[in-house]
């Protein structure tokens, strides 16, 4: 049972430290979970942006799996394997669509985005920290191997 979790964590660190699109989701995973302290969302609310967290990175890591099994498969071009990778970038695609569809419906609320705008004009130190974390985010995701 160790050995599974071992497995399953050194899967999970092989697509964070290969992928970049998997360091952009969890960038937007970090992002959207501090903004969500500006609102008054229902554990029912949580529950479904968690739903949807996960359904992005599984997504990710399928993706990840099917294209190193492609790539071990067939290491010439092969049009079945092409099919293959753009039929696993494409369900990446659709739940990173999903997920932005339940941003917009949960986050685009003016008043609340006034009040964060106002919060960080207002805390000096908490802006710096953002503005750090963007400094972060960035090299984060622009991490090579």
């Amino acid at each position: 049972m160790i050995n599974s979790f071992r497995f399953a964590g050194r899967g999970f660190l092989y697509c964070v430290k290969n992928e970049r699109n998997m360091r952009i989701h969890l960038t937007a995973v970090f992002y959207v979970l501090l903004f969500s302290t500006f609102y008054d969302f229902e554990p029912g609310q949580y529950a479904v942006l968690l739903l949807v967290f996960g359904l992005a990175l599984v997504a990710e890591m399928v993706n990840t799996a099917i294209e190193v099994l492609c790539d071990m498969l067939s290491p010439k071009y092969s049009e079945a394997a092409r099919i293959a990778k753009d039929v696993a970038a494409g369900a990446v695609f659709v739940s990173a669509v999903v997920a932005v569809a339940v941003a917009m419906i949960y986050f685009f609320d003016m008043e609340v985005l006034r009040r964060i705008w106002n919060y960080f004009l207002g805390h000096a130190v908490a802006a710096v920290m953002l503005l750090l974390s963007f400094i972060f985010a960035f090299f984060f995701i622009r991490a090579k191997k």
